[in-house]
């Protein structure tokens, strides 16, 4: 058995963590880029607020970025990577969602003004400031990986521009800053974490490590997502085990990728305008259902007995009373959508290496 892992972000999960380790963000440097969403979220949450008041404290210069739009483009990082250039950032700040941290973590490279997109996607960049992120939904996990998905209008999808010089330095994981969300996107983003699980515990580059992160989190993740699906209200132990589990996730698909559900599941997002999470959530019984037929492996068993689920069957019927049915979809299209899967790296990351054909199966079999 042979394996590598590596865990370089200092995590701090609980209720109030920020002001509790404010001297922490002295040692990054003086002055802070904070970068949020455009739509706000972190003032309603009190996310921002508390970071401010913490930076404040330490006597730490800052100023705000708030343009990220839901799946950030590449134009929008370029716009916030100037704003650190001008105001001579020494860390950057994330807080929000996956778009924020994603933004964050691409905003943070240091010589992104001089180098082409593609450069970019093929990760020939330069040094990267030093990151915090503050997850203020639990489904991403962004907070420990090295991914930073971004949209490319000229290829039509959303992209990877991973590396592990974008492991952020230190998260702070405050599930009090979730306490608010809507049911819809507390159902998306629980769904985007069980994606992340699951889909790392049936990657072909499974291991060990990373399979005592995803069955941990599967088992939260399934127990919490029924309580959602019945639509009860969410109280704080809830929300706790939804972050941490997130987190779980998060480090899970930090060490084998992600796998068939992301691939086709982009694609419904740039062109349907489906919340990542949800995507993920129509693809996965398709995808369950390929690789039983395909796979003799116990561990498809193992997932559906780690999350409570009977068969298949009851794993359909949950997905959907959480991610509802497909869009409509036409034939140019999902033909389009299949091109666009077939040419990212990570449908060779499952249990079962799919045939092109296979694919067009797994997303005619979803969108029927």
């Amino acid at each position: 058995m042979t394996w590598q892992a590596h865990f370089p972000t200092r995590v701090f999960f609980g209720r109030g963590v920020i002001n509790e380790q404010a001297d922490l963000l002295h040692t990054l440097g003086s002055r802070a880029l904070i970068v949020t969403g455009k739509g706000g979220s972190a003032i309603r949450n009190g996310a921002l607020e508390d970071v401010c008041r913490t930076l404040e404290k330490t006597s730490l210069g800052w100023e705000l970025f708030n343009e990220v739009e839901p799946n950030p483009t590449i134009e929008t990082v370029r716009r916030g990577a100037a704003l650190a250039r001008e105001m001579r950032a020494d860390f950057v700040i994330g807080i929000g969602g996956g778009s924020p941290m994603d933004a964050a973590k691409a905003i943070a490279i240091t010589n992104l003004a001089e180098v082409s997109d593609e450069e970019l996607f093929n990760l020939q960049y330069g040094d990267v400031l030093p990151i915090v992120l503050i997850p203020t939904t639990a489904g991403t996990g962004s907070e420990v990986t090295p991914a930073s998905i971004l949209t490319s209008h000229k290829d039509q999808t959303k992209r990877n521009i991973g590396s592990a010089k974008l492991i952020p330095n230190i998260a702070f994981l405050d599930s009090s800053y979730t306490s608010g969300l809507p049911w819809q996107i507390t159902a998306d983003t629980a769904v985007d974490a069980y994606s992340h699980a699951i889909e790392s515990y049936l990657s072909a580059k499974n291991n060990a490590i990373s399979s005592l992160f995803s069955e941990q989190a599967m088992t939260i993740l399934s127990q919490e997502l029924r309580v959602i699906a019945r639509k009860n209200d969410l109280g704080p132990d809830n929300r706790d085990s939804l972050l941490y589990a997130s987190y779980l996730a998060g480090v899970a698909i930090s060490l084998t990728g992600t796998s068939i559900p992301h691939a086709l599941g982009y694609s419904l997002t740039y062109y349907k305008g489906m919340p990542h999470g949800r995507a993920n959530g129509v693809i996965m019984p398709s995808w369950m259902d390929f690789n039983h037929k395909m796979s003799q492996s116990d561990r498809i068993t193992m997932a559906l007995k780690l999350s409570s689920l009977a068969s298949l069957d009851d794993f359909r019927e949950l997905m959907e009373l959480l991610c509802g049915k497909a869009p409509a979809c036409t034939v140019d299209e999902q033909n389009i959508f299949l091109k666009h899967a077939l040419n990212t790296k990570n449908i060779n990351n499952n249990i079962v290496i799919p045939r092109p054909e296979d694919i067009a199966e797994i997303l005619a079999n979803c969108l029927s």
